[in-house]
């Protein structure tokens, strides 16, 4: 079951991607309406600075190994992970944590929700039509600490399976949820990557 769900999502997410680029305005008329709608607000997005840089390149690239180490035995061979890989996913494990540390310190504050994005989030949940002022940088904004937000279980749920104080039921439960967390995780990295991208587009 958990094969069939991880490729249909992978599949879904893809899929979501590719449309977006085609169907969404492209980056340059999405340009124009925010700065209409909303004056030209700089680009201000995730990155800049050495260490922000370093720590995105060793979260991102750790991350890609856990998942290939952590799921490609699994849903190419239908194997669980053991031996060398199972080592190589342990090892690289407290990398991507402490990467992922670091990304947030670095990156916090230019990922912090503005007023802009206050407002267009509210509009959005409540089925109003948004300002492309508003919401022109929410998206790998909310993504963004979505995907630190599932550091947490991914990391806890794996440390609490260690220790002898759940049962065997408990561990199993830890596993799956491991499993299913580490998939939402890749998940939303993809379409973050995918949003950054575009906005940089947009602004340069």
């Amino acid at each position: 079951m958990f094969s069939i769900i991880s490729w249909v999502s992978l599949g879904l997410v893809l899929a979501g991607i590719v449309m977006h680029r085609f169907v969404s305005p492209s980056p340059r008329l999405a340009k124009r309406e925010a700065s209409e709608a909303g004056g030209d607000r700089p680009w201000s997005g995730c990155c800049g600075g050495k260490l922000s840089t370093m720590a995105c390149a060793v979260a991102l690239g750790s991350l890609v190994i856990l998942f290939v180490t952590g799921f490609g035995g699994r849903l190419l061979l239908g194997e669980q992970i053991h031996g060398y890989t199972l080592m190589m996913h342990v090892g690289f494990a407290p990398v991507f944590v402490i990467s992922a540390g670091v990304v947030v310190v670095a990156w916090g504050y230019r990922c912090r929700l503005n007023e802009y994005d206050r407002r267009g989030l509210a509009s959005l949940l409540c089925l109003k039509k948004t300002d492309p002022a508003d919401t022109v940088d929410l998206g790998w904004k909310l993504t963004f600490w979505l995907a630190m937000g599932f550091v947490v279980p991914v990391s806890l749920s794996m440390v609490l399976g260690m220790f002898q104080v759940v049962g065997t039921h408990g561990q199993e439960l830890l596993i799956s949820l491991h499993q299913y967390t580490g998939l939402a995780q890749t998940l939303v990295v993809l379409v973050h990557i995918h949003l950054v991208i575009r906005r940089k587009a947009v602004c340069p």
